[in-house]
């Protein structure tokens, strides 16, 4: 994925702008490949640039004291809207919308939606591809809503934990469409919400039902919430990021009230090499919801919203 040049154009205007002397460049996975142009045309300018090579969980994970201790005086965010606000070093994020035509794929499978109310989110990518997405559900006798979360920038727009701008519209539409890449944030949605949610492939071009996945996951909560009420020995999971980190305290109280025995566990970048040789009998997640979903700890994972 490389970034367009209007994407350059915005972060040569702040630099020129700002005049930073040292950037802090932070680009997601799928980005990684073209971070070091991006980075020796941040250079070109006139400002030093260190790239942030820890992995990016999104736009909760901004590496705000990591940048203090670096002695950077700018945050350049490469793939998320603003979620949240920075203290002391400014931010600029670099949304990368993408051009992606959904047309084909709503125009070719619109039998597959009988619904006629019908909720539209996005990542942030594709916002731009709603407003003409609407036009062709309503063309065809559709009625459309658009939400949106309290915490996100834009109608319409979700994250993988954040599903505000569908729960926002639930009680007035029959089911959502999601237009993002791959199943992962249209999961996120069918999890927050009792509705159907489906996904506009463009790789497969058919719209796609969560179903499956949604059933899936509730027998594992399920089975998971019964491990809880038998393990002894309980790892809470914390990260120290600011866009992730939780208090524990009530959570402990009540877990030690059930006679369980409960650790505490503080990290930045969570993962399960960090706590092997630890005897724990499962693990609550207070950090990224999504987490689980990524990694194996060998234990079960609760995440803290499904138990309070």
């Amino acid at each position: 994925m490389n970034l367009p040049g209007k994407e350059y154009d915005i972060i040569k205007k702040e630099i020129l702008k700002r005049k930073p002397k040292k950037i802090l460049l932070q680009a997601p996975e799928g980005m990684k490949t073209s971070v070091q142009n991006i980075a020796g045309r941040i250079r070109a300018l006139g400002p030093k640039c260190i790239i942030w090579a820890d992995p990016c969980f999104g736009a909760c994970d901004i590496p705000e004291n990591p940048a203090k201790m670096l002695g950077s005086d700018f945050i350049v965010h490469i793939g998320h809207a603003q979620f949240m606000d920075t203290k002391e070093i400014p931010v600029l994020y670099i949304e990368c919308r993408s051009d992606a035509d959904f047309s084909k794929v709503i125009e070719s499978n619109l039998s597959v939606i009988p619904n006629k109310k019908i909720g539209l989110v996005a990542t942030i990518q594709h916002l731009g591809a709603i407003p003409k997405i609407k036009g062709i559900l309503e063309k065809n006798g559709k009625e459309v809503f658009i939400g949106k979360s309290k915490r996100m920038k834009y109608k319409g727009q979700v994250l993988g934990c954040d599903a505000g701008a569908a729960e926002a519209i639930e009680d007035k539409v029959n089911c959502f469409i999601t237009l993002a890449s791959g199943k992962f944030h249209a999961l996120g949605v069918a999890k927050k919400v009792q509705k159907p949610v489906f996904l506009a492939n463009l790789d497969t071009g058919k719209i796609e039902s969560t179903d499956k996945e949604k059933l899936l996951f509730e027998k594992k909560r399920i089975l998971k919430l019964e491990k809880l009420k038998d393990a002894k020995n309980v790892g809470i999971l914390v990260s120290t990021k600011r866009g992730q980190l939780s208090n524990t305290d009530d959570l402990e109280k009540k877990l030690e009230q059930k006679g369980k025995k409960v650790w505490v566990l503080a990290m930045d970048y969570i993962s399960p090499e960090k706590i092997l040789g630890m005897k724990l009998d499962i693990l609550i997640n207070t950090a990224c919801p999504r987490i689980e979903e990524d990694l194996i700890f060998g234990v079960p994972v609760v995440n803290k919203g499904e138990i309070i």
